[in-house]
């Protein structure tokens, strides 16, 4: 992604009683901490989280998309379960690239599998910039998809910059396959599991995808969009496909640079939103990011105030939510909170 900082702003409900349940103020409590720049969430079928930590980067200096980075094997994958995490996967490569911190950036549990997904290419560092499906025993590589070696062949995007930096996974309801966004190539893949990648959209105009995730029955799926460089509020939005013909089926404008989406029950959509850029104010403002949900009939605040919110996901087996915080932060202060909606 060209950044992965967003810009909040706050929607009005259109119709009071579109979601009676998020329709007041909700409280949270802090599930996990001591994260290193938390991303990527979610669940496997027995209520254990998956968080890609995007780590710190490290102490050896490589050249990175935008000039010199600080490279380290600070990422990884870890496990919350009881309010406590622990590591599962170690040693995956983190860049600080002044300040903006790559690595890991999405995990999805299945019952054999764990599906990482390794952000930002990063020269002479073979695994970023692919997405690794790891045995979930032995935690060995069962199979390896490439969006960075795509879009240096390919160019899907068309622009001539040649830049991957892929941040989101969906693995179909059928088993068979997975959509993968790669948001510097503003392209969605599909990754086959006899091993195809194919390119299933690539946007013009540097909207930056951020996110991609089914429907409960697979039969949709939604796409959000952080949108790039300068940042402009009201041009994000959400496009949401028929998973059988990948046609468009529906576009929710106006909200202001996303870093998730998931379905939620209804059809509706909650989505991230990551923080507040001010200009005059020194830049991206800290406490201003949340959550909002979105259907055809209007956009409500279901959480307000939250430090860099990047990722959201619903625990299968008691109904309540999950949101990483301080997604971009020092050492140690990120942080996973939960939430569940009012009857």
């Amino acid at each position: 992604m060209r950044t992965k900082f967003t810009l909040f702003t706050i929607l009005a409900l259109l119709m009071i009683g579109v979601l009676p349940n998020f329709a007041q103020d909700l409280d949270y409590t802090v599930l996990a901490d001591g994260l290193n720049n938390p991303r990527g969430l979610n669940f496997d079928d027995n209520g254990v989280l998956y968080v890609a930590e995007a780590g710190l980067g490290g102490e050896t200096e490589i050249e990175g998309p935008f000039g010199p980075a600080m490279y380290g094997n600070t990422a990884r994958i870890s496990a919350v379960v009881d309010g406590e995490a622990s590591v599962v996967i170690d040693y995956l490569p983190s860049m600080n690239m002044g300040g903006e911190i790559v690595g890991a950036m999405d995990v999805v549990p299945t019952a054999d599998s764990l599906w990482v997904v390794m952000g930002h290419e990063m020269k002479g560092v073979t695994l970023a910039g692919t997405v690794v499906s790891y045995d979930r025993i032995s935690l060995r590589p069962q199979m390896i998809f490439d969006p960075f070696g795509y879009e240096h062949q390919y160019d899907p995007d068309g622009t001539g910059e040649l830049l991957s930096n892929p941040t989101s996974i969906a693995l179909a309801p059928d088993g068979m396959s997975a959509l993968i966004v790669d948001a510097s190539g503003n392209t969605l893949y599909r990754a086959s599991f006899d091993g195809a990648l194919d390119v299933v959209k690539a946007w013009e105009g540097n909207p930056v995808p951020t996110a991609v995730a089914y429907n409960e029955d697979g039969s949709q799926y939604a796409v959000s969009f952080l949108t790039g460089f300068p940042f402009l509020s009201g041009a994000a939005r959400i496009e949401v496909y028929d998973s059988a013909s990948d046609e468009l089926v529906m576009t929710y404008e106006g909200l202001s640079l996303l870093t998730d989406v998931i379905f939620d029950d209804g059809g509706v959509l909650l989505a991230v939103v990551y923080g507040e850029f001010n200009p005059q104010a020194g830049g991206w403002q800290a406490d201003s990011g949340g959550v909002v949900a979105i259907t055809p009939d209007g956009v409500i605040p279901v959480l307000t105030g939250l430090n860099f919110p990047y990722s959201i996901a619903k625990n299968p087996v008691d109904g309540s939510y999950v949101v990483s915080v301080n997604a971009v932060s020092a050492e140690g202060e990120g942080a996973i909170i939960t939430f569940s909606a009012p009857n």
